[in-house]
């Protein structure tokens, strides 16, 4: 254990320096899962601990408003000059540092993102139907920082609290087409890995326990309150709104406890001269919407402070403005380690 302890030190080290971020502008990328309680400041055990997650989300569906879009309305769009998706294929890996006081706790989230994206769109300047040229990009590279506090003081028994943080612009934003008719040309800005903006993140949560069971709620709301124009023109990601809440079951004992987590996100459009729109309805944007996921999974404690944990996230409600596309599941696996 002692070695586990710090090989877990290192790689979140070496992850720190070249890390990325999971919060992007689409309505379906990124993860919303609650990865753990502890992280999200759902239990008050004192002292720090070291996280090490992985994500991966295949956006291969393309969906419009809250349903699959068929091969005939695609067509349609294709026909009036709407740029359709392929494929957008994201993996994240966040190292977090996490500290929890009597009433206090503080989170350092640092993600490393690879994304690849692929899509149906004619270069700048020519016109006509899509579907002739194809495009593809890859990006490796560190994401959006998350700094989050928390406080818990509240009352005795500290089973709520308040959550307060901001997002730093440490991402990429300047990504290009890597392949194809657009090769060389920007991509997208609503498909870099950073936003470009620094976010404020407000919300609460609180907790509970019946039986063998053990809940939590927790509310978030982000909103940008400063763009870097220089980099991202008149964009700018639209505000987020998450509800994670869930149950643990004890009866297993003190090494395995399984999970089930719903996680909403409603992300309203974003705006900007570079943020496209449909074309058989110039009002609605192609960004933005609501999703709902069902997420079961399980934490295992390995000893030594050091637990692992996965998750699988199941689509079970999908809004979005547009065409837009949508992962069928989304996989979480990671790693934590707790310092006494």
């Amino acid at each position: 254990m002692k070695y586990l302890k710090i090989s877990l030190s290192i790689a979140l080290a070496l992850t720190t320096i070249t890390s990325g971020s999971n919060a992007f502008a689409c309505a379906a990328c990124g993860c919303t899962l609650s990865k753990d309680w502890e992280t999200q400041g759902i239990t008050t055990k004192p002292g720090f601990s070291a996280d090490l997650s992985y994500d991966t989300l295949n956006q291969n569906q393309q969906r419009y408003g809250s349903g699959k879009a068929s091969g005939a309305l695609i067509n349609t769009l294709n026909t009036a000059g709407q740029e359709i998706e392929a494929f957008t294929k994201t993996q994240t890996v966040t190292a977090a540092l996490n500290y929890s006081g009597e009433t206090v706790g503080v989170s350092i989230q640092i993600p490393f993102v690879n994304r690849t994206h692929g899509t149906y769109g004619n270069p700048a300047g020519v016109t006509g139907p899509v579907g002739t040229s194809y495009s593809t990009s890859s990006d490796n590279s560190l994401g959006d920082v998350r700094i989050i506090g928390r406080y818990t003081g509240f009352s005795a028994e500290k089973t709520s609290g308040i959550i307060a943080g901001i997002k730093l612009p440490t991402g990429n934003t300047g990504a290009t087409f890597t392949a194809g008719t657009n090769a060389g040309a920007a991509l997208d800005s609503g498909l870099q890995i950073g936003t470009g903006s620094t976010d404020l993140i407000l919300g609460g949560y609180t907790s509970g326990s019946f039986n063998k069971y053990g809940w939590f709620a927790q509310g978030t709301v982000q909103h940008a309150v400063a763009t870097d124009l220089s980099t991202t023109g008149t964009y700018r990601p639209g505000d987020a709104y998450t509800l994670n809440t869930g149950l643990r079951y004890a009866e297993f004992g003190a090494k395995i406890t399984p999970m089930l987590q719903l996680n909403i996100i409603k992300r309203q459009a974003d705006t900007g001269t570079s943020v496209p729109v449909d074309q058989l309805n110039f009002s609605t944007p192609i960004s933005g919407g609501t999703l709902a996921y069902l997420a079961p999974g399980a934490s295992m404690r390995l000893g030594g402070g050091t637990s692992v944990y996965g998750f699988v996230q199941l689509p079970v409600y999908q809004s979005v403005n547009s065409l837009q596309l949508a992962p069928q599941y989304t996989l979480t696996l990671g790693v934590r380690q707790s310092f006494e």
